[in-house]
């Protein structure tokens, strides 16, 4: 029996001390900065989590926009899959770049290339009025996305610079994503979503149950493509969905 869970790793099975509430218990490091110091935590509920998913025998394939710089500072093991990048990499079991997709993902950027730059520099003008910083982040040698960021996680800044974004990129390949840490631009055509459908359709097909995790907006694409969906009670997503009065038919 195949079974395959797709995992957002951050804000789903760990985070960062600032967004936790100090009452979690005895916290597990998940993951270390650039000193080898611990960065993110595990709380004890996410420990059982992932304790179970390894040691059920499922196939785990993280499902982040870390690159690989990033993901390497990541102290859960994973043997199979990766997906980097928000969607713009897979990595093999082997650790190398999946050439397939590679060269989908650089023909999807050149035709979106130009827009991206443009709105890039538009966004920086602004950020920087926000004392905020955009980054520009490359994939296999292209420019994939631009990511803004404030010092303090000023949610005005990063709300006022998201708006800005999403009018100008309304209508265009372009996206936006955007969480309590920054808000990035990026294609449309190219995404986690994207990604898991890819390896489910060409190297999952015959998976008989397949789980979703992620606690964000922006994850619920590829969860959305699993037979059950996962999300922390605390996170984005589920937040998003209370806010709202549901249809019950």
């Amino acid at each position: 029996m195949s079974v395959v869970v797709f995992a957002d790793l951050d804000d789903t099975l760990f985070q960062t001390r600032r967004k936790l509430r100090g009452n979690e218990g005895n916290l597990t490091p998940a993951t270390v900065d650039s000193t080898g110091e611990p960065h993110s935590f595990a709380t004890p509920s996410q420990v059982a989590l992932w304790s179970l998913l390894a040691s059920s025998g499922a196939t785990v394939i993280p499902v982040t926009g870390r690159d690989s710089t990033a993901m390497a500072r990541v102290t859960l093991r994973f043997s199979s899959w990766r997906v980097l990048d928000h969607g713009a990499t897979i990595l093999r079991p082997d650790g190398t770049v999946d050439a397939a997709w590679a060269a989908f993902v650089r023909e999807q950027l050149g035709a979106c290339a130009d827009m991206l730059e443009l709105v890039t520099r538009e966004g920086e003008a602004l950020a920087h009025e926000l004392e905020c910083r955009v980054r520009r982040h490359d994939v296999h040698g292209v420019h994939f996305m631009s990511v803004a960021k404030h010092s303090t996680a000023d949610p005005f800044a990063l709300a006022k610079l998201q708006d800005r974004w999403e009018a100008r990129v309304d209508g265009t390949p372009l996206h936006v994503i955007a969480n309590a840490n920054n808000v990035t631009v990026l294609p449309r055509a190219l995404g986690k979503t994207e990604a898991v459908s890819y390896l489910l359709e060409h190297h999952f097909s015959d998976a008989i149950l397949t789980l979703g995790l992620g606690d964000s907006v922006s994850d619920l694409g590829f969860m959305n493509l699993c037979d059950f969906a996962v999300t922390p009670t605390r996170g984005q997503l589920l937040r998003a969905v209370t806010s709202v009065r549901l249809p019950q038919r």
